[in-house]
């Protein structure tokens, strides 16, 4: 069930997103990007398999606390959270940080 929980983002007096929430979850759905362009699936696509995400996982093993760091391809980030959530990989995720892709020019 989506409804309204808080409130609607403005820019100049102008509405650009209302904050919803969906399974317990706050979302802003958005129409266009920053430029007023409206979103190309495949160029997203093609953005966000560029991009590698460190996940950082904390585990307990008998006595001892340890921080595994997963490395993760955005087009392998669906993979690496059903492997999570089927108990293939063990620990309470502590962090999520995204790795922008290198630049060489």
């Amino acid at each position: 069930m989506s409804k309204i929980t808080r409130f609607d983002a403005k820019n100049n007096n102008k509405k650009i997103a209302q904050l919803k929430s969906y399974l317990g979850f706050e979302y802003i759905k958005l129409k266009k990007d920053v430029n007023g362009l409206e979103f190309n699936i495949e160029h997203l696509l093609e953005y966000s398999n560029k991009n590698r995400y460190n996940i950082s996982i904390a585990r307990k093993l008998e006595n001892s606390t340890f921080v595994y760091n997963f490395f993760v391809e955005g087009s392998k980030l669906n993979l690496f959270f059903d492997a999570y959530f089927n108990g293939k990989i063990e620990g309470e995720i502590i962090d999520i940080d995204k790795l922008k892709p290198e630049n060489l020019a």
